[in-house]
């Protein structure tokens, strides 16, 4: 019994930890202590417990930043065959949980799949009348984004915009509002609204440093925005210095293995070509 209530006192240590990592936006770090988390949950909760299945959620869906992909699906799958046995296929846990699973494959290259687990996970938040809910705005955005990656620009944009109107007006969620603004800065630009594009940039990058300052994840995504509205005004030096900028702290906070350091590798390669260096 002593050890348990042991391990219960770590297990509330590491989350502390864990959500200090988090808010710094050190993912590489985050990962180590949620990977510890992990295994204590299943200790001393057990293997069908709802902290179990929160944890491997959690494991799952910050692994596939720093491109553990088959760890982030073995943890997600593990929480999906756990959440279906105990509760079935329309919670809020089984929708999640394929959203999770969504992201990681949509990060994987995995279109049709990423794409079939979005949609099922929005329709049982619908089912489950949370179209006003943190949840929805949740899959809205991460569906944009993978519309975004499609050149379905307009479905995006409607998208984020639905996120927005759920986000816009609650405190405790600015920094997912700012994360929200930062997306649609691209898609307003490919449908030609750049005013928009330019005022969600601006107010962003303020938000996002105002709420976790200028060496988070979340600032290292809005700089890539922003350098790539240089790049497409054809001011190549500065799109370069903010390409930098931005992989600068990706590096530090996802290392140099990750999907989003990699891309920006390349898009600094593509700007050096353009003006000869």
């Amino acid at each position: 019994m002593a050890l348990i209530e042991e391990k219960k006192i770590e297990i509330v240590e590491l989350t502390e930890l864990r959500n200090r990592y988090m808010y710094e936006g050190k993912t590489l770090e985050e990962v180590e202590v949620l990977k510890k988390l992990a295994r204590l949950t299943e200790e001393v909760y057990g293997n069908e417990s709802d902290e179990n299945i929160k944890i491997l959620n959690e494991l799952g869906g910050t692994l596939k930043y720093v491109s553990a992909f088959d760890e982030a699906e073995n943890a997600l799958l593990k929480a999906k065959k756990i959440i279906e046995k105990c509760y079935g296929v329309e919670n809020t846990g089984y929708a999640t949980c394929n959203l999770n699973l969504a992201e990681v494959y949509r990060f994987m290259k995995k279109f049709d799949e990423a794409e079939k687990f979005y949609l099922d996970a929005m329709r049982i938040y619908e089912k489950n009348n949370l179209q006003n809910d943190y949840l929805y705005a949740g899959v809205c955005n991460n569906l944009g984004l993978f519309y975004q990656e499609h050149s379905r620009y307009v479905e995006a944009v409607e998208l984020h915009e639905k996120s927005l109107r759920i986000l816009e007006n609650s405190e405790k969620y600015r920094l997912q509002y700012a994360t929200t603004l930062s997306n649609l800065v691209i898609p307003y630009m490919k449908v030609g609204k750049n005013d928009l594009s330019e005022n969600c940039l601006k107010t962003s990058l303020e938000l996002i440093e105002k709420e976790v300052g200028k060496n988070h994840s979340l600032y290292s995504a809005s700089l890539n925005n922003l350098a790539i509205h240089y790049y497409n005004e054809k001011n190549f030096e500065k799109a370069l210095e903010l390409f930098e900028q931005s992989a600068e702290i990706c590096k530090k906070s996802f290392g140099e293995n990750s999907n989003n350091y990699r891309n920006l590798v390349s898009n600094i390669e593509i700007v050096k070509e353009r003006i000869g260096k």
